[in-house]
């Protein structure tokens, strides 16, 4: 029996919009194209994994505007068990996205609600989570709430799975309660300063998951130092890429599959999402991410 996977994190709107490049300094160029969708990188997170086949709890905050009316709306569609306050005091998440022709972005992220998270939520978490369940967690909600959701659940012998981005160097305090920290390359830089790996696993994470892009996942344990290969495919758009691998190896490792496999798994499921535009919309089911191994492997 799969074990339930959490995500305590953020809510967004995103407004996103396509270009053939990024405009200079001062510069101003006629897009391509644009829309608004649902984002945040624990929406995303948790849309992901509930695509892939996970059980799967939300634990967030929205404004109680017409970006907070949307994102619940969205959210419903994906049938996800949810946890969301609406909160008066503040408005919805929004990020601001520009992707160029090779599918790379910049996006400039507002937190609103979700830097509001606090005790209401962490009480909700406490309150459900169990032994074996699986927690994961962003850097787009305040440090503490952070520190505070991975040291109880890491205690109740939950998995944390870690991804800490947007990068800052306090998100330091979270590693030594994760039980899976997944930075990529610029990440792993911030928080050791010159690209360490074994710097970072010696500040107290169970396992590092490397993101490398198109060089694919290198994995480092005391015990493991492993690569994954990337999947060769046509990149639309990488927004999202990272929290569609996050979610869907939390599912693999819910339903016991073996770390190399989880890893395989899940880079499936992130290479199908970078050949599709948007961020939560863009991942895929688990018969897609099926037949995609079937063809490939």
């Amino acid at each position: 029996m799969a074990n339930r996977i959490f995500v305590l994190g953020s809510i967004n709107i995103d407004l996103v919009l396509y270009s053939e490049k990024f405009p200079n300094e001062g510069e101003t160029i006629v897009g391509e194209d644009f829309f608004i969708n649902l984002g945040g990188k624990g929406v995303n997170q948790a849309i992901a994994a509930k695509k892939a086949g996970g059980d799967t709890i939300f634990i967030g905050r929205v404004g109680k505007d017409y970006f907070g009316e949307l994102a619940l709306n969205e959210i419903k569609k994906s049938d996800i068990k949810t946890e969301i306050i609406q909160d008066t005091s503040a408005p919805t998440g929004v990020a601001m996205i520009n992707v160029d022709a090779k599918g790379e972005n910049k996006i400039v992220i507002i937190s609103g609600a979700n830097g509001l998270l606090g005790n209401d939520e962490i009480n909700i978490l406490k309150n459900k989570i169990c032994h074996d369940d699986i927690l994961l967690l962003q850097g787009e909600i305040p440090t503490w709430i952070l520190v505070e959701a991975a040291k109880y659940s890491f205690k109740v012998g939950a998995s944390v799975i870690f991804d800490p981005s947007p990068i800052r160097k306090d998100l330091k305090k979270v590693i030594p309660f994760s039980t899976f920290l997944t930075p990529n390359e610029i990440e792993l830089n911030k928080l050791t300063s010159n690209y360490n790996i074994e710097k970072l696993l010696s500040l107290g994470g169970v396992s590092i998951i490397l993101k490398l892009g198109k060089n694919g996942i290198r994995c480092k344990s005391k015990n493991e130092d492993f690569t994954v290969p990337a999947f060769n495919v046509n990149v639309v758009d990488t927004t999202g890429a990272g929290d569609t691998f996050n979610g869907t190896f939390a599912v693999a490792i819910s339903q016991g599959k073996g770390l190399k496999e989880a890893l395989i798994f899940a880079s499936a499921a992130s290479a199908i999402s970078v050949t599709r535009k948007g961020a939560a919309i863009s991942s895929p089911c688990r018969e897609e991410i099926e037949n995609f191994l079937k063809e490939r492997m």
